[in-house]
């Protein structure tokens, strides 16, 4: 929407690096003698500025609305608030860039320029949609839309069709979010023939695909902006689609790719000196060392990100580094370190009004104090963390009240209206009676039967749709409830009393240190119990990194060597709650039973699916047992009534000196 210009600068830029883009357009407008091509090559400036340097955009930005005030030029003043307001809009300054948008549409309306005032509706409301305002959102984009469409501007509207399904991205309504990201790449591919806008439209339609679990579908998109990009010389499109790629493959547990994907896109963004794209970046890189547990790289990478974030004055990512450098320095046992910078994350949280963030940061803080032996402050710091989180869950309760109440409202007032038009056809019928009461008696029974065909079926299908919700809802309540309210308490019960033993050293502290060990069971058997009831769990690739991380958890300390080996596991196996929570038991007391007593140095673990059959094998090469005398032993009595409850096979082959093996095997249908 620039003149020409700026239209023939945009033709471009696609192929120069971030650095050549602005160097040529300081040259400019050094060269430029005509004030109002200046305040337009201003505005340019300022836009490839934001995501490398967002406080030199500000001053650009400011610099050229300056001049277009002076000589009273209405394009360069609209130009230069759009500019400084998609710069506030880069550092998550949202309030200060819907300010600056409305004074961009006090001037595009002066001016009648529908064009203008479509892209400043289709701005806002993405800014809107940044402060989770989803409705003042939709009010924005659907009055950018009317415009764009009425101006047949078929750029604009795919743009605001990509914000709209930003907007259900949010709300976690995806198959919505899918429906408008398919709008936006059709007008894109024609009537546009905008290949860099297909690459966005098949990244966001990719991005959806992998949020859905459709994990072949979003690699097949993310491939294919990867391709158009690639041929198209398309950097930062590049950068975008390998950052895709490496989050599916992550999602997917394929840590070595995504690592690989992602310090592509790092290279990227590094050549386009886009800072806060590669600060980003190398928060994520950090996050696949710390899922791989090599702590000293992820802090290595967090450390980087940090650095590159203050450079960028970027705040967000400024307070996820500090979170994330705490984090690492908690694995590393350097406490003091971690508390250090876990502060800095807290008060940039506070400064954000980040509440997750802030909640986070508080329960890493208080699990910190604890390790150092300060359970005065570690009580302190996780009530607040009890706090806030009673404080969003009621928030989040009461949207989600909302929303379900607006879900069920609705069919009963698409039912009334149905009812309210048939009676009005029932009277029209009634007035004509006298020249055809045979053939309106005929329709007005056919219409009754038709409604009530309807309403039933309408009843029906409203029933089961609550029936499976109120049951989803039931396991989320029940995994949220026993996680906040009880394990709540539980931690503060073990809080308080290991703060009452190290307080009073000299006492009578065996009641204490029972309560501390038992809470401490307690908080561990209601984890797993948690785990095994949220429905977010059912699939088996989570029961499968469950097993994983306690197994390293309780042998690696032990020195003990562990494998698991898979074989013939499907794609998308799903377990139900009491199989995923007895099978873990199982193989949780098979792991203990081996750690504490068998004295072996290796155990093998595998994992095998035949047709309806899962197997599990826990092998270890320590000294053995006599399974007949350790029959009685609850452990043991415990694996087979677990077994017994899934109907499946169970059978504990040992003797002395030649190690254990212990095999189940159930049915899965």
């Amino acid at each position: 929407m620039k003149n020409l210009l700026a239209g023939l600068f945009l033709i471009l830029q696609c192929s120069i690096s971030l650095a050549q883009k602005v160097d040529s357009l300081q040259t400019l407008i050094q060269q430029t003698k005509s004030d109002t091509s200046k305040t337009i090559l201003i505005s340019l400036l300022a836009d490839e500025l934001t995501k490398s340097n967002p406080q030199k955009s500000i001053e650009m930005a400011r610099e050229g609305l300056a001049i277009a005030n002076k000589i009273v030029f209405p394009k360069g003043v609209f130009e230069n608030y759009f500019s400084l307001a998609a710069a506030f809009q880069g550092q998550a300054l949202f309030d200060s860039a819907i300010i600056n948008f409305h004074h961009a549409l006090s001037i595009a309306n002066s001016r009648k320029d529908k064009t203008g005032q479509a892209e400043v509706y289709s701005a806002m409301g993405h800014s809107f949609m940044r402060k989770s305002m989803m409705d003042s959102a939709r009010y924005y984009l659907d009055i950018g839309l009317a415009l764009a469409q009425e101006i047949s501007n078929y750029r604009i509207e795919a743009g605001i069709y990509n914000n709209y399904g930003n907007v259900y991205l949010e709300e976690s309504n995806y198959q919505q979010a899918l429906d408008y990201f398919i709008r936006a790449a059709k007008l894109y591919e024609n009537p546009l023939d905008d290949p860099y806008g297909q690459c966005l439209a098949l990244s966001n339609i990719g991005n959806i695909e992998y949020r859905l679990g459709n994990y072949k579908k979003a690699l097949y998109y993310g491939k294919q902006s990867m391709d158009i990009a690639k041929n198209k010389s398309f950097s930062s499109s590049v950068g975008y689609a390998h950052k895709l790629l490496g989050r599916i493959y992550r999602k997917q547990g394929d840590y070595d790719s995504a690592l690989w994907e992602y310090k592509q896109a790092q290279e990227v963004y590094s050549k386009l000196k886009d800072i806060r794209s590669e600060a980003e970046l190398l928060q994520n890189i950090g996050n696949i060392y710390f899922d791989k547990n090599q702590i000293p790289d992820a802090l290595g990478s967090y450390k980087q990100s940090l650095k590159l974030a203050k450079e960028n004055s970027n705040k967000s990512l400024i307070a996820y580094a500090y979170s994330a450098i705490g984090q690492a320095y908690y694995m590393l046992k350097k406490y003091d370190e971690a508390l250090l910078y876990l502060d800095s994350a807290s008060t940039t949280a506070k400064h954000l009004k980040n509440a997750y963030l802030l909640m986070d940061t508080y329960e890493a803080v208080s699990a910190t104090f604890e390790e150092k032996g300060d359970y005065k402050k570690a009580l302190q710091v996780h009530q607040q963390f009890v706090q806030l989180k009673d404080s969003l869950t009621q928030s989040e309760n009461r949207a989600l009240m909302a929303q379900t109440q607006a879900h069920y409202e609705l069919p009963k007032k698409e039912a009334q209206i149905t009812l309210l038009q048939k009676e009005s056809e029932l009277k029209t019928l009634d007035a004509r009676r006298q020249r055809a009461i045979q053939i309106g008696s005929a329709i007005a029974l056919v219409l009754i039967i038709v409604i009530g065909v309807l309403l039933i079926n309408r009843y029906r299908i409203t029933n089961r749709a609550k029936r499976l919700a109120e049951i989803e809802a039931v396991r989320n309540d029940i995994a949220r409830d026993l996680h906040d309210d009880i394990g709540s308490t539980l931690s503060t019960i073990n809080i308080i009393s290991k703060l009452a033993m190290h307080e009073n050293p000299s006492g009578n502290n065996l009641q204490l240190s029972r309560i501390a060990d038992q809470s401490s069971k307690t908080m561990e058997s209601m984890s797993d119990i948690v785990w095994s009831i949220n429905p977010i769990n059912d699939s088996f690739e989570k029961v499968l990194v469950k097993m994983k991380v306690f197994a390293a958890e309780i042998l690696e300390p032990q020195n003990i060597q562990f494998q698991f080996s898979e074989t013939g596991l499907m794609s998308g196996l799903s377990l139900n709650a009491k199989q995923r929570k007895n099978l873990f038991l199982i193989f949780k007391e098979a792991i203990n039973n081996a750690a504490k007593y068998s004295q072996t140095k290796d155990i093998s673990i595998s994992l095998k699916q035949n047709g309806n059959t899962l197997s599990m094998s826990i092998t270890d090469t320590g000294i053995g047992f006599e399974v007949q005398n350790a029959s009685k032993g609850n452990g043991l009595v415990n694996m087979n009534s677990r077994a017994s409850g899934l109907g499946a096979k169970f059978s504990i082959k040992s003797a002395k000196g030649t190690g254990t093996s212990v095999v189940l095997e159930m049915p899965i249908t």
